[in-house]
């Protein structure tokens, strides 16, 4: 699976895992993160703590003991007054309580002081040390703390150093203030989502009034965000500094303009090319304005200095041994001492140590040299992309010489599998393009687009789509437009009815233009105004049309839509239109993809749990994309098959898949809605639930951001599953009411779709409502059978045997729940037969046997594991060991107290109120019960805790520990 670093989260839990352990040492190059994690490290720590802290900066280094002083500056003389006299004084010498004596303090006294002062701290309370700067701390102060350390118990004391590891710097040395054997933790790079996510989080927190001298809070276009991360290559601080720079402009640059690095990093990173000629300076110009520099290239377009500005490349003089010929080597070797430039392995290709001397030296360089750096590497370039790129950006005006050139090299890099550089060569092709061609214009806008669009850049796609409407486009060509703009929208489609208007308007007898935009307007029916019947309409003509204009792929894709929303609208003629698709010739392009008849059939395959078929289609979908690097492809595909992994117990790989998924998604900047849910749907299942309800919130924020009507139900759904599992039904049964109000209004009554009514009937349950949530199971329950989903029908008969238990019918509730049980395990439907056993062993409990509720959990556990269901394995084990606290109660523990571990949180807070004085009306009102509700939960709290009445439970809460008065 491809994975992304971990996030500063996970490090963070990682950290305070093994700083629990004794020590952890930070470290990483300058702005990477190391004192935010430090600093988070210290905030999150045991409250108890003394926490004691030293920040040394590059002046500190040449002052003695600086560091101890500023580290056990807190530290009252109270203390220092427990430690011999020797010790104390030295201490106090240190800390410039006393004057010193000759020769200042004994330096075996302050080792020994320092050492038995950390251990009288540490047998007050937990100590935590922090260090942030470890390369700062001078070296007398280093060597007394490393002295103790090597003494101190690292049970005792725990050490978390902050080092900053820029070349050339040496090995990490901050282990040795450590007590034991520290954790030495590299900090990596941030991701691209990390950065944008970064990126968007600062010019947020920065409101108008904070940062006077900042003119710009919107988040950045996504191009420009890809950007500031690969200039910053993914450091935080760097990031930062860019973003600022960005909103002191009173525009946003070009995509060809250089970013503005900012003085404070051009200071830090250029510092080392001082000493450097200026020949050598221009050289680097030309590395930075290369895609990829070689020694050899570099040497060629030097010796074209006699041909180009000067100003531009030094043209060496006589006697001079300038950057021309051999001189480039002698040049380059000079920029690898100072740290600039790397010589790759081959010894000939070139980079740059980090991106920002690209950028800087870009940047400082004039519009004119900049352009004659290009024109000499255009001139020595062999390979036709580059050499194209470098033509546009040597001749910034319009010439139709070079556009031709330019457009050319785009479709050769799209042939190569660049579709991000041919995108961006199109680009400057329209630029170049004079206006007298007018008509070639727009036919590069649109070719361009589709370049944009296959390398996800969605931004450029509709903006070079837009242009097409101002240049003296046909109407032909409009509508090629307006097909683009819609299909670069993705499911954002809620603001495009001028754009179908105009297309409509402009196509005319085009028979495959109507198809298409008949099948885009079923799509925006579909997805954004939640219309199932105009959707299944649209699909049906669409594909019509298609067929008369013999547009295969069309009539393909729309037959597929249209059976897909039949499905959901639980048509019986909704299969009709898939068989004919599927009757007809597959192909590897638009109809094989997420949107063809394969794919839909995969996904109708997994509402009937037919997960086997679906797996295995999914899977040659995903091998398929991944071999064509189709990024937008994958996302569909992942997204499709976590629900299919979930269903099928194969959480851990659902898990890999959500990693997988997030990260394409954001690196794209689209489809988040659904990839939110698909993570959610994972969490749930197979990892966290309170990260799976914040990525469930998130698809709802992106969903309704987009009016995205397919995902939004969805999002609310494994949204109200995780609260109830959480213990919130009240806001379980909001989020599932408005998911199946949605679905109403959508016109969808497959259950299987939109999974509403399973959860909502057992969150109705939690609240006690069981006429509500038995009118549910029988609502649902006709349609699922109709339709054949079988896994649904056992599902809603788990809850209608919750509903008989709760409601007396302890015994029938129990023989339901085996059979549903077999039949789920018979389904294939592994977490869905552990919910089942969950239940059976509550009702068990109930009916006084608690050996079969063991047995009953034991097998739920067992069914948890195999599938990898973390949450719901917890769970499980919390119930075992509540079971067999009541069966066994531990040392010290009263019957009475242990029986009170068995309520459910329900019960407990009916139980608390009435312990505080709550009459049954009181109660109702505080948790929005019926007081029915209230006395049918009181009746199962009497019985598990073995009590008869109100005053035995109120007594039982003055005293937790006590026995219930005996019966009778």
């Amino acid at each position: 699976m491809a994975h992304t670093d971990p996030t500063r989260h996970d490090l963070l839990l990682l950290a305070r895992r093994r700083l629990a352990a004794g020590g952890v040492v930070l470290y990483g190059p300058s702005g990477i993160g190391k004192t935010f994690l430090l600093r988070s490290l210290i905030d999150t720590a045991d409250p108890k703590a003394l926490v004691l802290v030293t920040e040394p900066g590059p002046d500190d280094r040449e002052l003695p003991f600086s560091s101890l002083a500023d580290l056990f500056g807190p530290v009252d003389d109270e203390v220092l007054r427990t430690l011999p006299p020797p010790q104390r004084s030295a201490l106090r010498v240190v800390l410039c309580r006393e004057a010193p004596g000759p020769g200042g303090p004994d330096p075996l006294a302050l080792r020994l002081g320092v050492l038995a002062l950390l251990r009288a701290l540490s047998a007050r309370g937990p100590i935590l040390l922090g260090i942030d700067g470890a390369q700062w701390v001078d070296a007398a102060g280093a060597e007394v703390l490393a002295f103790a350390a090597r003494r101190l118990d690292p049970a005792a004391i725990r050490v978390v150093v902050a080092e900053t590891s820029d070349p050339p710097a040496g090995p990490v040395t901050g282990g040795r203030f450590c007590p034991g054997t520290p954790f030495e933790l590299e900090l990596p790079a941030l991701g691209l989502p990390e950065t944008r996510d970064l990126l968007d989080r600062h010019r947020v927190d920065h409101v108008p009034g904070h940062d006077p001298v900042a003119g710009d809070h919107r988040p950045l276009p996504h191009w420009l965000s890809r950007q500031v991360y690969e200039a910053s290559a993914g450091n935080p601080m760097y990031a930062l500094e860019l973003d600022r720079a960005l909103r002191r402009l009173p525009r946003l640059p070009a995509r060809d303009q250089p970013l503005p690095v900012p003085d404070r990093l051009r200071r830090l990173l250029t510092a080392r090319l001082e000493g450097l000629p200026a020949e050598a300076r221009r050289l680097l110009l030309l590395v930075g304005a290369g895609s990829r520099p070689t020694i050899g290239l570099l040497r060629a377009a030097s010796e074209l200095g006699r041909r180009v500005p000067a100003q531009a490349i030094a043209a060496p003089t006589a006697g001079s041994d300038g950057p021309g010929g051999e001189g480039v080597r002698p040049t380059v070797a000079g920029a690898v001492a100072a740290g600039i430039l790397d010589v790759c392995e081959d010894g000939d290709r070139l980079r740059f140590t980090h991106p920002l001397f690209a950028a800087a030296l870009y940047a400082d360089g004039s519009p004119e040299e900049r352009r004659a750096a290009h024109a000499a590497l255009a001139e020595v370039s062999g390979d036709p992309v580059d050499r194209a790129r470098h033509l546009a950006l040597a001749a910034p005006w319009p010439d139709e010489r070079v556009a031709a050139t330019v457009i050319a090299a785009a479709a050769q890099a799209r042939r190569r599998g660049l579709p991000d550089e041919a995108a961006a060569l199109a680009r400057l092709a329209v630029a170049r393009t004079p206006d007298e061609h007018a008509d070639r214009r727009c036919e590069r806008c649109l070719e361009g687009a589709g370049h944009a669009y296959a390398a996800a850049d969605y931004e450029l796609s509709r903006e070079l789509a837009h242009r097409v409407f101002t240049y003296g486009s046909t109407p032909g060509q409009r509508v090629r437009a307006c097909i683009q703009i819609i299909n670069a929208a993705n499911q954002a489609l809620h603001d495009l009815d001028e754009v179908f208007a105009e297309a409509f308007a402009q196509v005319g007898d085009d028979l495959c233009g109507r198809a298409r935009l008949h099948y885009l307007r079923a799509c925006k029916a579909h997805i954004s105004d939640g219309n199932s019947a105009v959707a299944w309409a649209e699909a049906a003509r669409a594909a019509a049309l298609a067929r008369q204009a013999e547009d295969l792929t069309t009539e393909q894709v729309a037959l597929a839509l249209q059976a897909f929303v039949g499905t959901l609208q639980g048509r019986p003629d909704a299969r009709d239109p898939l068989t004919r698709a599927l009757a007809r010739p597959q192909d590897a392009g638009p109809t094989g993809r997420h949107a063809g008849p394969r794919a839909v059939k995969a996904r109708l395959d997994f509402f009937a749990d037919r997960l086997v078929d679906a797996g295995a289609e999914l899977d040659r979908m995903l091998r398929r994309a991944e071999e064509s690097d189709d990024a937008e492809e994958r996302v569909f595909v992942l997204c499709a098959r976590i629900d299919v992994d979930v269903r099928a117990g194969r959480c851990d790989r659902a898990m890999a898949g959500a990693h997988e998924v997030l990260r394409l998604a954001r690196d794209m900047g689209a489809y988040l809605g659904q990839v939110y849910y698909a993570v959610a749907v994972a969490e749930a299942a197979g990892g966290d639930l309170e990260r799976g309800a914040e990525s469930a919130r998130e698809g709802v924020r992106a969903a309704r951001a987009d009016q995205e009507q397919v995902y939004l139900p969805l999002a609310l759904c494994v949204l109200g599953q995780i609260q109830r599992r959480l213990g919130d039904p009240v806001g379980a049964v909001g989020c599932l009411g408005r998911a199946r109000a949605i679905a109403a209004r959508r016109g969808i009554v497959d259950p299987a779709a939109i999974p509403w009514s399973v959860d909502l009937a057992e969150a109705l349950l939690a609240l006690g409502d069981h006429a509500q949530a038995r009118a549910i199971v029988d609502e649902v329950r006709g349609t699922a059978v109709r339709l054949g989903r079988d896994g649904v029908v056992a599902s809603l008969t788990r809850a209608d045997a919750m509903v008989r238990g709760e409601s007396g019918d302890l015994v029938g509730a129990a023989s339901c729940l085996r059979e549903t049980a077999a039949r789920h395990h018979e389904l294939g439907l592994p977490i869905e037969h552990g919910r089942d056993l969950l239940a059976l062993g509550a009702v068990e409990l109930r009916r006084r046997h608690p050996a079969a509720a063991l047995t009953s959990w034991r097998a739920a556990e067992t069914a948890f594991a195999q599938a990898d269901a973390r949450p719901w394995l917890d769970r499980t084990r919390t119930e075992l060991a509540r079971l067999t606290r009541v069966a066994d109660p531990e040392p010290g523990e009263r019957p009475g107290e242990a029986r009170s571990r068995a309520l459910t949180p329900a019960e407990h807070r009916v139980a608390e109120l009435v312990g505080d004085g709550a009459t049954n009306r009181e109660i109702a009102t505080r948790l929005f019960l019926s007081a029915k509700t209230v006395e049918s939960t009181l009746t199962r709290v009497y019985r598990k805790l073995g009590i008869r009445s109100r005053a035995d439970l109120i007594r039982l809460s003055l005293d937790p520990s006590g026995e219930p008065d005996p019966p009778g």
